[in-house]
């Protein structure tokens, strides 16, 4: 819990509304990145790495420090609307990093403690690997979020075509999965990934099968 928790709600407030406003709103249906307005992103993925956050900071990461933990889930994926200007995430979490330190600083944040925050964000990153303990809550909750969310599911909505999602899937689900440290997520995951990777296989496997090749065997 915060040292502070009123002022820390203040402040936690405040850099979420500026947040809010910075993605593009739910008629805007023009936007190119439709999955990062506002209707489905917060609730669906913003919300859920704050509350994995909480939940799995109380289970796995007693130590940690909470605030700066929650500071890291709300402002790991800016980057993907703040300076972007390619249709790459690439590089989203430099830019996130920067949004966090313009955001905080203001609010009379020590550079320690924004430097933290920046570093829970880079630990998003599945190629970034932190020792930090509050870096490593995020990147668990961020991940985990994914797992047990519609988000996998509601991508393919977002994407152009039922090919370029289960390319893109095939992908994340790896990277996502990779990102899970806590022994104890990974084996409760791991039933669920491989469901995943059979769905895939058995969508790829049938994508060009002659209809006559299956009844080889009768």
């Amino acid at each position: 819990m915060p040292k502070d928790n009123k002022q820390f709600k203040a402040n936690f407030k405040k850099v979420y509304d500026d947040l809010y406003t910075l993605h593009p709103s739910s008629n805007n249906d023009e936007f190119r990145f439709r999955y990062l307005r506002v209707d489905w992103f917060f609730p669906q993925h913003i919300h859920n790495v704050l509350k994995q956050t909480k939940e799995l900071g109380k289970r796995y990461f007693l130590e940690d420090d909470l605030e700066m933990a929650l500071y890291g889930g709300l402002l790991h994926d800016v980057g993907l609307v703040y300076k972007r200007d390619t249709a790459s995430p690439l590089g989203h979490e430099d830019r996130s990093g920067e949004y966090a330190r313009d955001a905080l600083t203001p609010l009379g944040y020590s550079n320690e403690f924004i430097e933290k925050v920046c570093e829970c964000i880079k630990a998003t990153e599945p190629s970034y690997h932190s020792t930090i303990p509050e870096a490593l809550l995020v990147r668990n909750a961020d991940a985990y979020a994914h797992m047990i969310s519609m988000h996998f599911f509601a991508k393919a909505n977002f994407s152009k075509d039922i090919a370029s999602f289960i390319d893109w899937f095939s992908s994340k689900l790896d990277t996502t999965y990779s990102k899970i440290t806590v022994p104890e997520l990974q084996e409760e995951l791991r039933p669920t990934v491989s469901f995943y990777k059979k769905m895939i296989e058995n969508y790829e496997n049938y994508q060009e099968r002659d209809i006559l090749t299956l009844t080889d065997d009768l």
